[in-house]
């Protein structure tokens, strides 16, 4: 496994140190300490660094103790304390985990709402797999559309020919 220093690791992750200080102090992201007092060098492994990153992108959003109550509902629920491999869906109705399903559709848990109630509520909606159905298919129809990446679109334009 890789390990970055701070100095790396903020790059890295697009942070600021005393961001990195914070999130070490709540406890969210706790990095790896080396070596003896005054040389003691802080290390964060790539998955830490992820992690950094995605907070950082939910914070444009959120408030820390939103995020907080949002990791402390994974950890209690046993998922694993992480935010990098969840795929979460922020709106006007607050944010909500989508659950890859092992049955014909995946799970909707509607995590934070107004207010930062609704812990934990199952909501029942379809989830469509056609951006058309969803009125995605063209970006013209609508400035706000979110965009819809291919990554093996994407993957054949920076292979070396």
């Amino acid at each position: 496994m890789d390990w970055f220093p701070r100095r790396h690791a903020v790059v890295l992750a697009r942070s600021s140190p005393g961001r990195l200080a914070y999130l070490e102090k709540t406890g969210i992201i706790v990095p790896q300490r080396v070596g003896d007092s005054p040389r003691t060098e802080v290390l964060y492994s790539w998955e830490q660094i992820l992690e950094i990153r995605a907070i950082s992108r939910l914070r444009q959003h959120l408030s820390f103790q939103t995020i907080r109550k949002i990791l402390q509902y994974f950890d209690d629920h046993g998922v694993g304390r992480t935010l990098r491999d969840k795929h979460l869906v922020i709106n006007h109705h607050g944010v909500s985990w989508v659950q890859p399903g092992t049955a014909v559709a995946p799970q909707v848990v509607h995590l934070v709402g107004h207010g930062c109630s609704f812990m934990g509520q199952f909501v029942l909606t379809p989830v469509e797999t056609n951006a058309s159905e969803l009125g995605w298919a063209s970006e013209a129809a609508s400035p706000a559309a979110p965009k819809v990446v291919d990554i093996e679109h994407f993957r054949q334009k920076v292979r070396p020919r």
